[in-house]
């Protein structure tokens, strides 16, 4: 299973896959990663030079698409981690319409959304180089005001020795602003960004009118995109915003950049319309997709009833009937698992019901009990519960109810219930040497698909 390490602020582990396969969003770029890491708590494993990316927001986590070469194998190690969780849920952000397409191809259960506050907006590099044409002669109007009133002003690029300036100015930019929500977040960490410019390969602009600092622009170029990540204006200078973004354009966008993003406005109503008047060519949506294991298609309390038996949740009443079952040693001889691993020598039913139970929270089995006039006789047990609508399944019976078609029975009732629920298929195995479990296994339409040293493995499709 794979192994997360908290990202912090040291972004060089992020650097060539960003520059290699982001850009797609202001997410995957070095500037938004510095700014919000901690915020977001980004987590990030590499296998085999393919990036995975969790990020966790009001303890809600959730995967960016893999970044690399090997796709499908980054995606077996997120569910394999997801499965060991405890939450049994798998959640992706900010996909593109390809990469939402590809995955819900991959979990067809998957419920997929966009959030309309999260979404970037993408403009034609050109269009702010001239602000042409009718639909921009607001802002031609604005430029051509601020320049009027302000025939002195000046465009500088932002060196290191520019930044106690640039610092004193947003103080203050922040003494005639109220702030609140993400831009009441924002403030702090542009002082942050401006300290690392050069070792996150970010450039900007500032404009001065006499010897005053009215505006301040940030960003960063990924393939054909310009990104803007801080722009900030006086607001006593009428025109500097759309004169600042016109100029930034003008200075960064080179004839490789085909397109700005100027990001999301995190549902302020005030950004929203103005990234809306400037027109974008789209506004691009980040989907995000959720799927639960199968886990979820168990609806407790459990009842099955066949001709002569009864399958039920295991309670707490079981306990000592349910440790002989665990704990048995010619029964478990073929089972596949010691549970001294878990438990230690004798375990005593209230230990076992506590073990089998944390399993259950977890997610990551869910025991039932065999009964035969109330009287539990062996355990079927559902596990590795996968994000395709697919689990395994195990069974166990004590030695005198062996042989007179419980198993059978129960088994194949189980196998019913759960493909009624919405299961898609259901694995097992056995080792090679039991014969009565190979026998049973097939005569339930089990297929095999593959053997090793030890072990025949099944599946049954619905």
């Amino acid at each position: 299973m794979i192994t997360l390490t908290k990202l912090g602020r040291n972004i060089d582990v992020l650097r060539p896959f960003f520059l290699r396969y982001g850009g797609v969003f202001n997410d995957l770029t070095l500037g938004t990663r510095f700014m919000w890491g901690d915020e977001f708590g980004i987590e990030y494993a590499i296998v085999n030079d393919t990036l995975i990316m969790r990020e966790t927001y009001s303890r809600h986590s959730s995967f960016y698409f893999p970044m690399g070469e090997d796709v499908d194998g980054a995606l077996i190690k997120i569910e394999e981690f997801c499965k060991k969780s405890g939450s049994g849920v798998l959640a992706f952000r900010c996909l593109t319409e390809e990469q939402k397409q590809k995955l819900s191809e991959r979990y067809p259960s998957a419920e997929t959304t966009y959030y309309r506050d999260w979404c970037d907006y993408i403009y034609p590099a050109e269009q702010f180089k001239t602000y042409s044409g009718k639909k921009l002669s607001g802002q031609r109007n604005h430029v051509n005001k601020f320049k009027k009133n302000y025939p002195d002003y000046q465009v500088h690029e932002i060196k290191k020795s520019d930044i106690p300036r640039l610092k004193e100015f947003l103080v203050e930019y922040e003494s005639e602003n109220e702030f609140s929500g993400w831009a009441a977040d924002e403030e702090p960490r542009v002082y942050s960004l401006l300290d690392n410019m050069d070792y996150l390969e970010q450039f900007g602009i500032y404009f001065t009118v006499g010897d005053k600092i009215v505006s301040l622009s940030i960003g960063e170029i990924v393939g054909e995109t310009l990104f803007v990540h801080v722009e900030k204006g006086l607001k006593e200078y009428e025109g500097v915003y759309p004169t600042t973004a016109q100029e930034f354009a003008k200075k960064f966008a080179g004839e490789n950049v085909k397109y700005i993003n100027r990001e999301e406005d995190c549902g302020d109503s005030g950004l929203r319309v103005s990234k809306t008047q400037y027109h974008p060519l789209f506004i691009k949506e980040k989907y995000y997709l959720t799927v639960r294991s199968a886990f979820y298609l168990i609806e407790p309390p459990v009842l099955i009833e066949t001709a002569r038996l009864t399958v039920t949740d295991i309670f707490i009443q079981d306990s000592y009937v349910y440790a002989k079952l665990y704990t048995d040693e010619k029964i478990n001889a073929y089972y596949g698992y010691d549970y001294r691993e878990d438990l230690g020598e004798n375990p005593d039913g209230e230990k076992v019901f506590r073990f089998f139970t944390s399993l259950k929270a977890k997610k990551e089995e869910y025991s039932l009990a065999v009964r035969l006039g109330g009287k539990m006789i062996g355990e079927i047990v559902l596990y590795n519960f996968g994000f395709n609508n697919d689990a395994e399944i195990g069974f166990r019976f004590f030695t005198e109810y062996q042989g007179q078609g419980y198993a059978a029975e129960s088994v194949g009732a189980v196998i019913e219930d759960f493909f009624a629920k919405g299961l898609k298929k259901i694995k097992c195995r056995h080792f090679k040497e039991n014969s009565p479990s190979e026998k049973l296994i097939r005569k339930l339409g089990f297929t095999q698909i593959r053997e090793d040293e030890t072990h025949k493995y099944y599946e049954l499709i619905k």
